[in-house]
């Protein structure tokens, strides 16, 4: 295959995934951390980590009746909908006071997005997406507007409330745990 052909093919995104022998072999110790205290509780912090995210899953699945695929589609939209006011990268104190300005509230000024940029980022077919948002058309968790493109309704934080505030809890538990492992505290 001449090499500016294989230089156009786009890979898709599990292509670009992070599975564990993909990893550096190093470990990836966080800042701050002591690299001794993470390699002596390696095995502890991969248990921790994987009942948090096992739960997580498990929640997510019972959420939406066993459909993974309707939460990935939800979940992507939801955070292309919000970056125009909650920018992925932007400092925590900035996000604080965008949300306490009620900056989504007021004006819904939430970023559309349509079938093909969800199923390009996920590598989800495009028309299971198309398939998926029309599921949530009809849970009136999203609305379509009127060049195709689609944005989430009011609804989905009513909805989410209770699941998020359990997320929210289960995540700073797990956080504590961490630290704690990580400090030497047990």
């Amino acid at each position: 295959m001449p090499e500016d052909h294989q230089q156009r093919i786009r890979r898709r995104p599990r292509d670009r995934a992070a599975f564990p022998t993909d990893l550096p072999a190093p470990m990836q110790v966080p800042t701050g951390v002591s690299a001794d205290q993470y390699a002596a509780n390696r095995r502890l912090l991969s248990v921790l980590m994987g009942r948090f995210m096992t739960t997580r899953l498990r929640s997510i699945y019972q959420a939406f009746e066993g459909d993974l695929t309707l939460a990935l589609v939800l979940g992507e939209l939801s955070m292309r909908n919000v970056e125009s006011v909650f920018p992925p990268h932007a400092p925590i104190h900035r996000l604080a006071e965008q949300a306490r300005a009620g900056h989504l509230e007021a004006g819904r000024r939430l970023r559309p997005c349509n079938a093909l940029s969800i199923a390009e980022v996920t590598g989800i077919p495009r028309e299971t997406v198309r398939r998926k948002l029309g599921k949530l058309l009809e849970l009136g968790w999203i609305e379509r507007t009127t060049d195709d493109m689609y944005v989430i309704t009011e609804k989905v934080g009513s909805v989410f409330a209770a699941f998020d505030d359990s997320q929210t809890a289960d995540l700073l538990t797990t956080a504590d745990q961490l630290r704690e492992v990580l400090a030497g505290e047990h």
